[in-house]
Formats: structure tokens, sequence, C-alpha cells
């Protein structure tokens, strides 16, 4: 019998992968810096051109920039955390779905775990 089984995936952390994580959440951190510019410049434009409030825009405008303020927020502890770990260290990356073969009589291992290094699997860890 096949069934399909949650398999977390683990980055170990070398000095490349360190570099290219610390890249992409800058990268991520810059296009929300300038999503919120570009929400202060549509929020002036909306003020003089519409019929609204400048309340209900402002407030509008407020709860899309907060959502972006949160994001960077994260990225900023997700960086720090990145400039504290020891190359080694083994970080979740994410999880996928995998089909596991289950058999009668077979040890059941409920989670596996793939570690990866510099994109290339290194070990599969049983349960």
């Amino acid at each position: 019998m096949k069934i399909i089984q949650t398999v977390e995936v683990r980055q170990r952390l070398t000095e490349k992968s360190k570099q290219q994580l610390m890249q992409q959440f800058t990268a991520q951190k810059q296009q929300l810096e300038q999503q919120c510019e570009q929400l202060i410049f549509e929020q002036k434009r909306m003020e003089r051109q519409t019929s609204f409030s400048p309340k209900q825009i402002k407030e509008k405008f407020e709860r899309e920039m907060q959502v972006r303020r949160q994001k960077i927020a994260e990225l900023d502890f997700l960086l720090e955390q990145l400039r504290i770990l020891p190359i080694g260290s083994e970080i979740k990356e994410r999880e996928v779905e995998a089909i596991i073969d289950v058999q009668i009589g077979a040890r059941w291992a409920p989670l596996k775990t793939i570690v990866i290094e510099d994109g290339i699997v290194v070990d599969i860890r049983e349960g």
C-alpha cells in the first residue's frame, strides 16, 4: 500500500548557503520596502483624486503597509538569526509530500527528514 507522508527538508548551512539565504532575505526586505514607498505614493495620489475621505484612504493604506512592515520585521529577525547560526547548523527549509510504500510487518517511521547541503542530498533520516 502506498501513502502520502510529509517529509521535512532541512538545509545544513555552509558559507555558500548562508550567503545565499542572506541575499535572498535582503532582497525580499528591499522589495517590501519599495512596496511601502509605492503605497505612500499611491495614497497621496488617491487623496488628491478621489471622493473618499482622507481618513478612509489612510486606514486602507495603513493596513497594507502594516502587513509589509510585519514581514520586514520577520525578515530582520531571520537575518539576525542567520548571522548567529554557526556553519554546519541545520535549519528547516520546507516540508514536502512523499509517497511511501507501507507493508504489513514493516517498521513504522512516522517522519523522515532529508538533509541537503548546497543543493545536494547528504542524509535521509528515519523518524
